[in-house]
């Protein structure tokens, strides 16, 4: 035991610094951590949201190409409107059976969703999208049209209970070409899978 009281005391109030700085630091740590886990947490939701976005946009060929108007409607809110050129559907209903009644006479299409910049807010949302199609229609009983299109998806969206849906779609057209041939040609030149529907085995492969 020290005998010298003055050095005792400055034994404890050395003692007492070095409890304080470790205090200090293991608090400035904790606040450090709290301040990284945060913005990442934002980060994260973030990223998740995007991705939901995504879906639903690879969804959309997929449900035109299989002519799945269930789940064509799932992709908009029901209050969605849609801007196609000059034509102005004002539900999403109205704009899916318009889509649905374009192409179930096709002999076949085939969509493709690209390029995609998607930026969101909160529970609000903006994309862009480049989507490409090619369609083969017959044109009176000897002639049939392939049809090439670029087009741009400029679209609106909200998270509403948990789910990320279409506000609004303005559909831009970037690049047309159809080219008409004989009914005989094309059908000599080309193999066209059979439309299958709901029957497409991808159903069977995602209903597990």
């Amino acid at each position: 035991m020290d005998q010298d009281p003055v050095l005792a005391r400055r034994r404890l109030l050395t003692a007492g610094a070095g409890l304080t700085a470790v205090a200090g630091a293991t608090l400035a740590g904790v606040a450090t951590a709290t301040q990284v886990e945060a913005p990442n947490a934002a980060a994260l939701q973030q990223l998740l949201d995007k991705q939901a976005i995504a879906e639903v946009l690879h969804t959309y060929p997929r449900a035109l190409d299989r002519l799945d108007r269930d789940m064509l409607l799932s992709l908009g809110h029901p209050d969605g409107v849609v801007e196609f050129g000059k034509t102005r559907f004002d539900t999403w209903a109205s704009f899916v059976d318009w889509l649905m009644a374009a192409h179930v006479d096709m002999l076949a299409n085939n969509h493709r969703m690209t390029n995609m910049v998607i930026k969101v807010r909160g529970n609000r949302g903006a994309s862009e999208t480049t989507g490409t199609a090619f369609l083969l229609v017959a044109n009176g009983k000897d002639q049939i049209e392939e049809r090439y299109m670029h087009t741009r998806y400029l679209d609106s969206w909200s998270k509403r209970g948990g789910r990320w849906a279409i506000d609004k779609r303005q559909t831009l057209t970037d690049y047309r070409r159809v080219d008409t041939y004989p009914a005989a040609e094309v059908m000599a030149r080309s193999s066209i899978g059979e439309r299958l529907g709901r029957n497409d085995p991808s159903y069977r492969l995602f209903d597990f």
